[in-house]
């Protein structure tokens, strides 16, 4: 049904009109048990699927199911659980900044294909304290969180380190891990953190925030898909020398070939691609092939890029993630994405004879 009739009407919206209303519409849906229950009806055979050979473990942290809400779907913290109710395990908020900021010029979030967008949102953010307020609300729901750690644009790179670190303790108590995003397009520079002279003392600057609030909890690096393998050589080996628990692999891309894939107006637009496009559902499954041979065994992998069916994410999985996040497949594929691909998942288990997910995690890279 949604993609017969509702999707057809909503690409005739502007995509971050339809991404608001469908975010507040979800927040709506928490106000009451009856309401959050209505949700049901929009769950894959009408019902939140929950099976216990889909549990997994990143960092420590036990998720019931692989799917996680990828950060910047939910920025503001405003519908964690109503997209629980629709199957995810967990939601990683954000990206969040130190400041509020408006992000870059609208229109900036383009759906070029079903299930493909390209956007240069630019880190829009209410600031960390507005989305600390919303997350109160959650705090008795044991729905674990992401916080997703982003950079106020005009913050120079010798202030980053400060800057992630008052994120991080503004968000500590709402946080069950931590991720470090540097490897959004759409902020001028931000990429560049992800070279070893800087990400060192963003880890370290992190890490000694999560000390000065209580203990270390789970720490993610979030990189680009676009890094030569050289370099995420490099980054890993740095990423295990200051034990950094594991790796999101990865964000949108900005290479413009697979954009101009889109017609020629794309191909040199800013921006990162995202979704179901198919070489870019490789692209990200041959690096976390490759992050999971090369230090599978020192990294957890959340695998990111293309998931939106149960083999895009069968795929990842076997490539080495231990958990995967959706964003573009929410609106591609409808609400009933994480129920699909869960019930997918467990049916291809019975069929190969798996009591656990654990059990063919990095299959094909082994």
């Amino acid at each position: 049904m949604y993609k017969e009739i509702i999707q057809p009407i909503l690409n005739r919206c502007d995509s971050e009109t339809f991404h608001e209303l469908a975010r507040e519409s979800l927040h709506l849906a928490e106000l009451s048990p009856v309401t959050l229950k209505i949700l049901n009806f929009f769950n894959d055979k009408h019902g939140r699927f929950e099976d216990t050979r889909l549990n997994t473990t990143i960092g420590g942290l036990e998720l019931e199911n692989p799917l996680i809400v990828g950060a910047g779907w939910d920025k503001k913290g405003r519908a964690v659980l109503g997209l629980w109710q629709l199957g995810f395990a967990s939601v990683e908020v954000g990206s969040v900044l130190e400041y509020g900021q408006p992000g870059n010029p609208k229109p900036r979030l383009h759906m070029v294909s079903s299930g493909v967008a390209i956007n240069w949102l630019g880190f829009n953010s209410p600031g960390m304290d507005i989305v600390a307020k919303n997350l109160d609300r959650y705090k008795n729901t044991n729905i674990p969180i992401g916080i997703s750690l982003g950079l106020n644009k005009e913050v120079e790179h010798i202030d980053a380190p400060k800057a992630y670190s008052s994120v991080t303790k503004r968000m500590y108590e709402y946080a069950d891990y931590f991720a470090i995003n540097v490897s959004s397009p759409n902020t001028p520079g931000l990429r560049k953190l992800q070279d070893k002279e800087f990400i060192v003392q963003l880890i370290e600057a992190v890490n000694q925030a999560m000390y000065d609030s209580g203990s270390r909890k789970p720490l993610f690096v979030k990189i680009a898909p676009d890094l030569t393998y050289d370099a995420i050589d490099e980054l890993l080996e740095v990423l295990i020398d200051n034990s950094v628990t594991g790796i999101i692999a990865s964000n949108t891309s900005n290479n413009s070939d697979l954009k101009g894939k889109y017609g020629n107006k794309w191909r040199n637009s800013p921006g990162g691609l995202s979704g179901s496009d198919q070489d870019y559902q490789k692209l990200t499954t041959k690096i976390i092939s490759h992050i999971y041979k090369h230090a599978g065994d020192k990294l957890d992998i959340i695998g990111v890029g293309g998931v939106h069916n149960a083999e895009s994410a069968l795929e990842k999985i076997k490539a080495g993630a231990k958990a995967l996040q959706l964003v573009t497949a929410i609106r591609g594929e409808g609400p009933a994405v994480a129920g699909k691909i869960n019930r997918g998942i467990v049916e291809y288990m019975e069929r190969e004879g798996v009591s656990n997910l654990s059990e063919f995690i990095g299959k094909d890279s082994l």
